[in-house]
């Protein structure tokens, strides 16, 4: 799992090295978010202990979401030089939340495409690392991720692998889209089929940027 990690921080790396300024401003699938910002959110992990995430969010009388919010905008105020490099150095870190060593990997296929569609940037991410995420986000572990409500009685199913996921009503469709999805990537819906309808109405209107 740690090489898969590092091959989504490095591949992220080195198209942020490319992008412009413009770019870099781009809004991504992440509400107020720019490319910029989520970049910079994905170097949380090596720079804010859980000690001083914890005093953050009793600061925002533990709203977890401005919490995030506030540390992203001080990350993203720098260089985008800074950020290349920690993705780079910490590749192969291995730090996760606790009780949650699939996080990380989520987190970087995640917030790579929240990156990359906006830009019409297309990345073939292995099969094996987004099946470990769905695996993650809809096993009832991934606090924090997304509501159980969310995927309650609704059964995903790959169309490019061998993957399926929960118990209920089909929703089908390529494994990336299926996790994008459920994250509540609205622009994810249209590559699936079966009863995305449902799926649609339990999503809000707003992204989530902590997932």
């Amino acid at each position: 799992m740690v090489a898969a990690v590092a091959a989504e921080r490095l591949s992220l790396a080195e198209l942020l090295e490319t992008l412009t300024p413009l770019q870099l401003g781009t809004p991504s699938l992440c509400a107020g978010w720019t490319v910029q910002h989520v970049a910079a959110h994905l170097t949380t992990l090596f720079n804010v202990t859980m000690p001083h995430m914890t005093i953050r969010i009793a600061r925002h009388r533990f709203n977890f979401d401005k919490a995030v919010n506030e540390v992203t905008n001080e990350l993203a105020r720098r260089p985008i030089e800074q950020t290349l490099a920690e993705l780079r150095a910490n590749a192969s870190n291995s730090k996760h939340p606790p009780s949650a060593p699939f996080a990380p990997l989520t987190d970087v296929i995640v917030h790579g495409e929240d990156i990359r569609r906006p830009l019409g940037v297309h990345r073939d991410v292995p099969f094996a690392s987004t099946a470990a995420a769905m695996s993650f986000v809809t096993g009832g572990r991934a606090r924090g991720f997304l509501p159980g409500s969310r995927i309650r009685g609704l059964r995903f199913q790959a169309t490019d692998g061998d993957g399926v996921w929960g118990a209920g009503q089909l929703i089908h469709g390529p494994a990336l889209s299926l996790l994008l999805a459920v994250m509540g990537r609205r622009v994810a819906l249209s590559d699936l089929g079966g009863a995305v309808g449902l799926l649609d109405a339990r999503l809000t209107n707003k992204v989530p940027r902590i997932q």
